[in-house]
């Protein structure tokens, strides 16, 4: 039996929570957060959005299709809007509007292990990610390339 649930059904639940100032744990599903945060393995805390959002926050929001994502705010536009990118990515989703974002990560718990995003190592970990940005190709290249050099030793 899976425990998993869709998070839309949730979602009414979600935003009653964070407009009435509460937060909201949920165990993250996916890889587009790797290394920071592993798919069913970690959760994070949703709070509301109580400032205007800057860059290296973790928001989730709302696609126009209606897909739920947790990614990384990389750039500020000048018309307002925001630029995201999940740390197991390089590529850019441009244009999302405030409207569009629910709540922003606070707090998270890695490995059983709960952190804020007071914690240095954290902060510096989401500053440097963010700045290497245009460089993360190289660095997803690599790692698969050691991976299947590593698989094959294991033959």
């Amino acid at each position: 039996m899976s425990n998993k649930v869709n998070l839309a059904d949730f979602y009414p639940l979600i935003k009653e929570t964070l407009d009435n100032g509460g937060t909201f744990s949920l165990t993250i599903t996916g890889t587009s957060m790797y290394p920071f945060i592993v798919g069913n393995r970690d959760k994070v805390t949703l709070s509301p959005i109580t400032r205007e959002l800057k860059k290296n926050d973790l928001p989730l929001y709302r696609r126009s299709d209606g897909a739920f994502v947790l990614h990384r705010i990389v750039r500020l536009e000048k018309d307002g809007t925001y630029t995201c990118c999940g740390d197991h990515q390089w590529w850019l989703e441009k244009g999302l509007k405030r409207e569009q974002m629910i709540g922003i990560a606070t707090e998270y718990v890695r490995k059983g292990k709960r952190l804020t995003n007071k914690n240095l190592i954290y902060r510096f970990y989401r500053m440097t990610w963010t700045w290497v940005l245009k460089y993360r190709w190289v660095f997803f290249a690599v790692q698969r390339k050691l991976s299947g050099l590593l698989h094959k030793a294991r033959k």
